[in-house]
């Protein structure tokens, strides 16, 4: 079951304090931490393999828990939240800015009725009103204002929308003039670098996080569609045709918030695909996000149905809070009803097995039948890497049972057998702890975390360009 999400750009900008009551000293943290992850990690039973390493493990970060100072902390902490090895555990410190920095990154002085109604300013400059791009599946209503800064470059801020967390006037980011931003979450936690593009005077993009602004007063007169396909080219999703014969396809990202800019694509690009005799898929860095993001992709690639495991959650009240409260964001929904249904059945199956593995569905196995296209390509090559992971690595499982399918590249990152990562408070708000919540039932058997999906073909570093040896591979 897929939960829906806020885009990354909200939860960096306006994300809302869920932490728990008290900052902790370090070895209050680490007890926190261990009886944590030992009570809600659904890889807890099977990883530490040795109890008497294990035990002795947590005994030495004990003591060195009690002699190290709060700064460095978190170093102890991690040691024990990476003794996993697991990508889908998250741990990290929330690190409060320095006074003076804060105090320059709170609230902006600007009238902003007179912001909202004057006419957004000159439109070939970056002042004025933006707009998060609402290309995925969400219509989310974010906006964002930006003016020019006292001081060198822009800053970014918050007007008035629907989430409570977004107050107005407060600082979002900063924009330097030499391509640089600066972006700060809500109650001086923490902060961000990368670098921004502007195109076309229309097109914000922040290139570290990859998500996209658009002018409100845009400069070039777009249609929803050219929007939609600029913003997916800014973030790397993209078709080419290489030859009369061969056409690569890109997806740098399966997360929801792309789901739309995936599927408008292959519709758009559809008798591109279906008369390209060879097709090359380029997933290379792709972390995950969402199974949907590849649906539409399988009736071109796949020549027969899918089988796959099936996963059971770890039943934690951590869990059942969180579908509580996704059960509050849809409930008004009237085509969410059917959903509202089923995830309340899932919550009373959790509350009735608490603390213990729960299969929602029959078997420990699915069929999963691909209504293939009537055109498609006739070879197809997926490229990966160690940066492909989660939803990525599902893609590859689903793609590796068609006979046409070939994968080249290097191992994947192997984050797959626990997901599902929700943020559980432990008891100290100087700290961020997310945990997955369910484990495959490949497990133990088939493990693929820290090993990675094997390509069929394994290209070295003396293969300096992968387009170029995949479409050799297909066309000769």
């Amino acid at each position: 079951m897929q939960m829906k999400q806020f885009p990354i750009i909200l939860m960096m900008f306006i994300m809302s304090s869920v932490f728990g009551q008290q900052n902790c000293t370090c070895n209050k943290a680490l007890d926190n931490l261990i009886i944590k992850i030992e009570s809600d990690y659904p890889g807890f039973a099977e990883k530490p393999k040795d109890t008497i390493l294990d035990n002795s493990f947590k005994k030495r970060l004990t003591v060195e828990a009690n002699a190290t100072e709060q700064s460095l902390c978190f170093e102890v902490l991690e040691k024990y939240s990476s003794f996993f090895k697991d990508h889908h555990i998250w741990f990290s410190p929330v690190i409060a800015l320095d006074d003076e920095e804060a105090e320059t990154t709170e609230f902006i002085e600007i009238d902003m009725d007179k912001f909202l109604k004057k006419s957004n300013s000159k439109i070939n400059t970056i002042e004025g009103i933006w707009e998060y791009s609402s290309i995925g599946d969400e219509e989310v209503g974010f906006k964002v204002g930006i003016i020019k800064a006292v001081e060198d470059g822009y800053v970014g801020f918050a007007i008035p929308s629907e989430y409570e967390s977004s107050e107005p006037k407060r600082v979002l980011f900063k924009l330097s003039n030499n391509g640089r931003y600066k972006s700060y979450f809500p109650d001086k936690i923490a902060h961000f670098l990368g670098d921004y593009e502007i195109h076309e005077n229309t097109f914000l993009y922040f290139k570290t996080i990859e998500r996209t602004l658009i002018k409100q007063d845009k400069a070039v007169a777009f249609s929803e569609e050219e929007l939609a396909k600029k913003v997916g080219e800014l973030q790397g999703f993209r078709i080419k045709q290489l030859s009369n014969k061969t056409t690569l396809l890109t997806l740098p990202n399966f997360d929801y918030s792309f789901v739309k800019t995936i599927n408008n694509l292959i519709k758009d690009n559809r008798n591109l695909i279906e008369n390209s005799e060879n097709l090359i898929i380029d997933i290379r860095g792709n972390a995950g996000g969402t199974g949907y993001a590849f649906q539409k992709l399988l009736p071109y690639i796949m020549t027969n149905s899918i089988r796959d495991m099936w996963i059971e959650f770890l039943a934690t009240q951590t869990l059942i809070d969180s579908l509580e409260s996704y059960i509050e964001s849809i409930k008004d929904e009237e085509e969410s009803q059917e959903e509202v249904k089923e995830v309340e059945e899932e919550i009373n199956l959790f509350k009735k097995n608490l603390g213990q593995f729960v299969n929602t569905a029959e078997d420990a196995f699915f069929t999963k039948e691909v209504v293939l296209a009537e055109k498609s390509p006739k070879y197809v090559v997926i490229l990966i890497d160690n940066g492909v992971g989660s939803s990525g690595e599902d893609f590859l499982i689903a793609a590796k049972q068609s006979k046409k399918v070939k994968v080249l590249g290097s191992p994947t990152l192997g984050a797959i057998d626990y997901a599902s990562s929700r943020e559980f408070d432990f008891g100290c708000n100087n700290y961020k702890l997310y945990l997955p919540t369910f484990r495959s039932f490949r497990l133990p058997e088939f493990p693929i975390d820290n090993i990675g999906i094997q390509p069929d073909i394994y290209l070295d570093k003396t293969v300096t360009d992968w387009v170029k040896f995949a479409k050799e591979y297909l066309e000769n």
